[in-house]
Order: structure tokens, then C-alpha cells, then sequence
């Protein structure tokens, strides 16, 4: 059942690595018969995605605060000490929670300090759960000592167990000759004998917390593992990659060629040296991959083939295909763009009723559960005292549509941005449609307005006219 997801998980984490061997590396038949194998180039959308959740979700500006200003500077000390540095180290930790669905924050203390351990979904195997509640966790790990024939393989399986406030770990190693055998149960005391084993704690607040995606596990439900925000997207990875990589073989096999006769590229005897030995000349550069050498061009002239590239055809299938990943994890549609300046994040605002703030605000919710745990087990560790945990999550990126409207109208009442300027950022026009709906403004503006005033209702002297609605005018030519 739990073996599944694992197997999923490794599929997840290759797309996230970028390298997929049997996707990316492909053999090709080549004229002659012989096979050749290809790499085909990559996108990378598997990180990039996982990337932009995690900046979605989490920035500097996230703002953790307890009821007082003491306990709150105890707090941080722990949160940003060199240990834990966890204002760096938690957006990648998240930032990986997305590509393989699940991961763990372990606290412990190690020399009379609270460490935070950030543990990749792929080495947690949960043992007690009800339903999608995680309480019972085997996180594994694994050193090796000696080398050659003496190389051993040390695993330690760590048992982390949440009941009836009581936290539970106990840990098992096992000692193999083979990286692939987990190998015989060793004696764990004579290894770490600093370390206590069993360890068992009264608590209110279990000391490890599962991070996972608010996204129904659709490959294995009976798993209470999460779900890669990776997971039902590979079709689209694909398509993407697949794109790109013609993209790019466009010009390479679309380059110029010069089709010359192959006698003429060989070298000519132009004389004698002075030891009576023959001097060869050759008349083209054999380093210039312009031209291409074939039988049959005898009395022929020179043949210069310049191919036509398809680069707005591929572009314009690369956006469709981003388009639809984007809409598909929850981004919206236009999230992301590739043009002639390559990839980007194409949406400048992130308005209340978008889908990617519906999107920010569904995955806050276990964030924010998992972050307060983490914090209440830190504060009673660390005995600093509190009545309150407050958690602020960073809203600047979210703005209103209709106030940036209202600016960009501003802004053109001033003449300090164009028509076109406003209705491609303020209106999110495209280049393509812009013109065409300037044209229809001018021919409705024949019809129902007085000589002078365009559909902003500014007449011939700047001037704003008091009976037109701007603001109306405006958002009735916006783009909803």
C-alpha cells in the first residue's frame, strides 16, 4: 500500500531534479542505420513551479510574534541561530514538501539546544495514522563507515510515536555489507552511548509535525501520504519539454546551408616547393559548417538554402502548454510566459478574486497548522512562555484590481502613460488586441459621444469631463 507512493515519490523527484532517464535521453535511427543517443533539453517547470509555491507562500515578511515582545526575541534567537537558520533553510524544505507532497520537522535537543530537523518525504514511513492524521513515524538514515572490503553500511531506523500526550522515540541500527540489505540489528548504545534510548516525554505537543499538501491523494488513497503538487502534471512536463526541445533543434537544423560539389572542396595543387614537393591550396574553410559538401552538383552553381524558422509557432505552442500547467495546479491561466526574453512570471497582480490567491489561501491552512506546532513544541522546550502565537502570512503581492485601475486612470489623467501603456498593464490587454480595441473605442466614440472626448473623457484640452464615469468606463472595457 505505502510502497506506492514511493514508487511515485521517485518519479516526482526525478521530474523535480530535471532528468528523467527514460524521457530526457532517447536514441534516434539515424540515415545510415546506426542508433545515436539524444538529450532532450528542458524547461525545468517541475522546479520552477515547486519554486514559485514556495515564494507564494513563504518570504521574509512572514511575521511570527508571541504576546510579548521578550518571548518573542527568545523565539527568534532559537528560529534564526546557525543550527536551525530556519528563515533559510524552511523555504526549501517547502519548496521540496511540493515536489514529493510530504515532509517532517523533527525537534530535539542536542547539547542543552533546540535543533529543528528538516526530513525529505521519501525517508518518512508512517506506521499509526487515522485517516490522514499522522501520530506514528520511522524516519530513516544512513551512514557508512571503512572503505573497500571493510566498507560498512549503518542504517538507523528512528520510531517517533505522539499518544495520549506522550512522545515516544526509539531508535533501531542495523549493520549491512551491501547498500541495498538492510543488514543485521546492531547494538544502537555501544554506537551513540551519549544518546538516550528510549526516550519518552510528557508533552502537549508532539515533537515532530507532517507537512503535507491540501490535495486529495488520488494514487494511492489509502495512503496518508501527500500528494506532489508535481503529481498529475507529468503529461504537461512532457508536452512542455517536447516543445522547448523542437524549439531549439529549429535552429540548429534550420540553419543556413551552401550546397557545393564535393570535388570542390578538395584541395588543388597550385605548384612546387622548392624540395620538389606538391603545394595543395583548398578554397574553403573546413571548419565552416555553412557549407555542405554532395555528389552531383557537377557545372552546377552554388546552392544557398536559408530556411524559414517557425519560432512564433513554437513559442506560441510553449505558452499553450504553460497555460495549461499553470490553470492545472491552481495558478490561474497567464501565470507563466515564454517569449524572446525566455521564461517568466508573467502575472504583475495577484488580485483577491484570482485563482492563484484562492490557491495561496487553500495551502496556508496546513502551513500555518504545522507552523504553529513547530512553534509551541520550540517554546516548551525551550520553556519561554506565552499566551498567544501569532502567525502573519506575507498579502503584499495580493492588490486590488479595481484601486490599480483607478491609479492607472490617474496616471493617464496626468499624461504620464499612453493609452496602450494603460490597457496592457492596468487592463492586461495583450499586444495583439490592443490596437484592434482602440479601433472599436474610436468607432463607438462616433456614435454615442460628443466631437472630442475620447472613452476616458478627456477632451481636446486635458481636461476631464464631470458627466462621464471614468472609472465605469474603464472596468466596462477591462478584461475580466
Amino acid at each position: 500500500m505505502v510502497g506506492n507512493i514511493y514508487d511515485m515519490m521517485a518519479i516526482w523527484k526525478q521530474w523535480y531534479r530535471g532528468n528523467v532517464n527514460d524521457f530526457h535521453y532517447y536514441n534516434v535511427k539515424k540515415v545510415d542505420g546506426t542508433c545515436c543517443q539524444k538529450e532532450r533539453r528542458t524547461l525545468n517547470m517541475p522546479k520552477k513551479v515547486c519554486e514559485d509555491f514556495s515564494k507564494l507562500e513563504w518570504s521574509e515578511n512572514v511575521e511570527i510574534k508571541l504576546n510579548n515582545k521578550k518571548s518573542t526575541e527568545s523565539l527568534l534567537n532559537i528560529l534564526e541561530n546557525k543550527e536551525n537558520d530556519f528563515f533559510v533553510n524552511f523555504p526549501s524544505f517547502l519548496e521540496k514538501v511540493y515536489a514529493l507532497g510530504t515532509g517532517a520537522t523533527i525537534e530535539y535537543q542536542k547539547d542543552g539546544q533546540t535543533i529543528i530537523d528538516y526530513v525529505d518525504g521519501d525517508v518518512i514511513l508512517p506506521y499509526k495514522y487515522t485517516n490522514s492524521y499522522i501520530y506514528g513515524i520511522i524516519t530513516v538514515s544512513r551512514t557508512t563507515e571503512g572503505d573497500g572490503n571493510k566498507k560498512k553500511y549503518i542504517t538507523i531506523l528512528t520510531y517517533h510515536e505522539y499518544s495520549n500526550h506522550q512522545y515516544t522515540k526509539y531508535s533501531e541500527l542495523y549493520i549491512s555489507k551491501s547498500e541495498n540489505v538492510l543488514g543485521k540489528e546492531g547494538d544502537f548504545s555501544k554506537l551513540y552511548p551519549n544518546v538516550k534510548n528510549p526516550e519518552i516525554i510528557k508533552t502537549e505537543h508532539p515533537r515532530f509535525q507532517i507537512w503535507k499538501l491540501p490535495i486529495a491523494n488520488n494514487f494511492d488513497t489509502n495512503s496518508p501520504m501527500g500528494l506532489s503538487i508535481l503529481a498529475n502534471q507529468i503529461d504537461k512536463f512532457k508536452n512542455i519539454d517536447t516543445k522547448y526541445d523542437s524549439f531549439n533543434k529549429e535552429f540548429v537544423l534550420g540553419k543556413r546551408r551552401i550546397l557545393v560539389d564535393q570535388t570542390t572542396v578538395k584541395k588543388q595543387v597550385t605548384g612546387v616547393d622548392d624540395n620538389d614537393n606538391l603545394v595543395y591550396a583548398s578554397y574553403f574553410d573546413a571548419d565552416d559548417e555553412v557549407y555542405v559538401a554532395i555528389k552531383g552538383m557537377d557545372d552546377q552553381p552554388i546552392k544557398d538554402i536559408d530556411f524559414t524558422l517557425r519560432v512564433d509557432e513554437h513559442i506560441n505552442a510553449i505558452n499553450a502548454e504553460l497555460n495549461y500547467l499553470s490553470a492545472s495546479v491552481g495558478l490561474g491561466t497567464g501565470y507563466y510566459k515564454f517569449d524572446n526574453s525566455g521564461l517568466k512570471t508573467a502575472t504583475e497582480v495577484v488580485s483577491e478574486n484570482s485563482d492563484t490567491y484562492r490557491t495561496k489561501v487553500h495551502h496556508q491552512i496546513p502551513i500555518y497548522d504545522c507552523l504553529y506546532d513547530l512553534i509551541a513544541v520550540i517554546c516548551e522546550m525551550e520553556d519561554i512562555k506565552y499566551k498567544d502565537i501569532s502567525i502573519t502570512f506575507d498579502d503584499s503581492i495580493v492588490q486590488d484590481e479595481d484601486a490599480l485601475i483607478k491609479r492607472g486612470i490617474d496616471l493617464y489623467t496626468a499624461g504620464l502613460i499612453s493609452k496602450e501603456k494603460f490597457m496592457k498593464k492596468y487592463l492586461h490587454y495583450e499586444e495583439s488586441e490592443i490596437q484592434d480595441e482602440l479601433n472599436k473605442i474610436n468607432e463607438d466614440k462616433k456614435i454615442i459621444k460628443p466631437e472630442g472626448i475620447d472613452f476616458f473623457g478627456i477632451n481636446e484640452k486635458g481636461e476631464t469631463d464631470v458627466n462621464t464615469n471614468n472609472e465605469s468606463s474603464v472596468e466596462n472595457n477591462s478584461k475580466k
